[in-house]
């Protein structure tokens, strides 16, 4: 662009530095207007091409201030000695994958630049640029690709002649970690422009301006330590959060979800991204519910509430026992706006002080049962004595004789079952001889009547009669407990199967033992309930049981050195249920004397 302009009263005094002695400058500025001023200044007073590459409000606004100064710019376009493009859309004719192409920039750019200066009729003069393409990368959030940017301008700097402006707004210039990025930029121009703070002040308000500086890098450094040193702890604490073993949530003062942490996922089985911003009722029993309006109350009047015990529901419908510590959240100015809230599963420990109380319970009961069977013995050895007089009579006709020895019979089996009862509870602390096929038959003579009641018929195999070292009281238990599942799983008119056969162990044939299979033709063990069936508190009866026979099975197995498995089939047809117990003859390292036969039977 060629062409003398009148005089301009803005022009005097001229504190603006003139972009023509440099071949690369950036302009920083914080007001539109004093950039667009500048440049209006620098692009009509050029001699040669001029070529804004920039953003359409700026391009707009330049040419309205070129017109202002007497210049023709329709004149110029029209001639090809003035080029207004845009920015984004230059910029997108050589980025390649968000990166700047060398070779399409040279093709793009250096073209523009020598077309305008042929159609100035100065092809070998000096064009005046103003770029904005950089500004954008920067904006984008690509500081690495408007540092390349900068670098092939440079480049291009070297086989094409031009005065360059860059311009960058300092707004944008506000982050800590663009220190280093501003400086690169910097490092880049052959000239660096201050801001119009600076550029239009007198010499004092200069000094005065760097003295500001000079203060607000050292508060701001200062600011930047602490916000450095409270990000460290709030990045502990968050991992604390995070890693923490409780259920950590927050809400608002509306019971709005805001946070919720790994271990809230794990125990309600939510997500963050899909329980955030929801009631924390989703969570809570609906006959709880109340509850929620109690503590939000207490939180709202600044009181924290401690280990308060309560259910709560997990995605899957699970109820978790769980233990509650909820603090107040307040802002900057003390103001409650919500509360934290840490969960502890407390499921476990719960069903531990229930199988404890009924651990006592079934203490108490067996106590009161042995004391029962006790008192109940004696009378019963009395009615044994007074039958076996009245059968003595030989007043007694031959169907009243057969109606005492029923009643001979009746209370025999009586007294067996007391001295069973009596048994339960009269263990040794050291093992003993134990026959046990006569384990096997005196408890399944417990079963009796409910076996028949069920119409449920009993195979017995029995191809071992000798005996095993080891615990009768616990034995009984054992077999109790799984004829008892079997008998439940068979319900009516079914099977159940005893057999017990010598075998030697399969990791240790040197090792003989018996094994016991106790096979049934019930419903089978569902196949995602097999792997848990000996775990404490597993059960597939909630509404009834508690979860600890089969453990106590495993127990008494692993007391007694030997080993179980467990077969079962829930097909159409075909279900059932075999448990397989393997017994060693002789428990290692005891070798059981007369002594201690001696003191078992005395303690029986």
């Amino acid at each position: 662009m060629s062409g003398k302009t009148s005089p301009n009263p803005a022009d005097a005094p001229q504190e603006y530095i003139d972009f023509s002695d440099h071949k690369h400058s950036v302009q920083f500025y914080t007001d539109d207007s004093f950039l667009l001023d500048a440049l209006s200044r620098f692009i009509g007073s050029a001699i040669g091409a001029g070529i804004v590459i920039a953003t359409e409000d700026h391009r707009t606004e330049l040419a309205q201030r070129l017109v202002a100064r007497g210049l023709d710019v329709t004149k110029a376009v029209e001639q090809g000695r003035y080029v207004a493009l845009d920015a984004s859309a230059t910029l997108s004719q050589f980025m390649v994958d968000g990166w700047p192409d060398e070779k399409r920039f040279v093709e793009l750019i250096g073209g523009v630049i020598l077309r305008a200066k042929i159609a100035a009729g100065k092809e070998h003069g000096r064009a005046a640029l103003f770029g904005e393409m950089v500004s954008v990368l920067w904006q984008e959030g690509k500081p690495d690709a408007a540092l390349r940017l900068e670098q092939l301008w440079n480049q291009i700097a070297q086989s094409h002649a031009f005065s360059l402006v860059c311009g960058y707004p300092l707004s944008k210039f506000y982050l800590e970690g663009h220190g280093e990025a501003f400086q690169k930029i910097c490092d880049e121009h052959s000239a660096v422009l201050p801001a119009e703070s600076y550029a239009l002040a007198s010499e004092d308000e200069r000094r005065r301006l760097i003295a500001q500086w000079q203060q607000k890098t050292l508060a701001l450094e200062a600011e930047i330590a602490q916000r450095r040193q409270a990000e460290q702890v709030a990045s502990r604490l968050a991992s604390i959060v995070e890693w923490s073993e409780d259920a950590i949530a927050s809400k608002d003062l509306n019971g709005i979800l805001t946070s919720w942490n790994a271990s809230a996922e794990r125990m309600f089985g939510y997500k963050a991204a899909e329980i955030i911003g929801k009631s924390v009722t989703t969570i809570i029993p609906p006959e709880l519910r109340k509850d929620e309006d109690m503590i939000l109350g207490k939180i709202k009047k600044g009181e924290r509430i401690e280990h308060f015990e309560t259910v709560r529901v997990a995605k899957d419908g699970r109820r978790l026992d769980v233990s509650l510590t909820i603090s107040p959240l307040k802002d900057e100015n003390g103001k409650i706006i919500g509360a934290a809230k840490i969960a502890r599963d407390i499921t476990e420990r719960k069903r531990t002080q229930e199988a404890l109380r009924q651990a006592e319970k079934l203490a108490a009961t067996g106590q009161l049962a042995a004391s029962i069977a006790h008192e109940i013995n004696n009378p019963l050895q009395a009615l044994t004595n007074l039958l076996a007089l009245v059968a003595y009579k030989s007043s007694l006709d031959s169907n009243t004789r057969e109606l005492v020895a029923m009643a001979e019979a009746e209370l025999g089996r009586m007294s067996h079952i007391v001295r069973q009862m009596l048994s339960f509870y009269r263990e040794s602390l050291t093992p003993a001889s134990v026959k046990i096929t006569e384990v096997m038959e005196d408890v399944l003579e417990l079963f009796v009547m409910r076996m028949h009641a069920n119409e449920i018929r009993v195979e017995r195999r029995y191809q071992f009669t000798g005996e095993i070292q080891g615990f009768r009281g616990e034995l009984q238990q054992l077999f109790a407990n799984l004829i008892s599942n079997a008998i439940e799983a068979i319900g009516e008119k079914g099977q159940l199967q005893i057999h017990i056969a010598p075998v030697r162990e399969s990791a240790f044939p040197e090792r003989e033992g018996v094994r016991v299979l106790i096979s049934d033709s019930g419903r089978g063990i569902k196949p995602d309930a097999r792997e848990h069936i000996f775990k404490p508190f597993f059960t597939t009866k909630p509404e009834k049981g508690t979860g600890l026979g089969l453990w106590v099975v495993k127990t008494v197995v692993s007391r007694h050195e030997g080993s179980i498995r467990m077969r079962s089939s829930t097909a159409p047809g075909r279900t059932g249920t075999l448990f397989s117990v393997f017994l060693p003859l002789k428990l290692a390292g005891c070798e059981l004397g007369t002594d201690a036969m001696t003191d078992n039977q005395s303690a029986t």
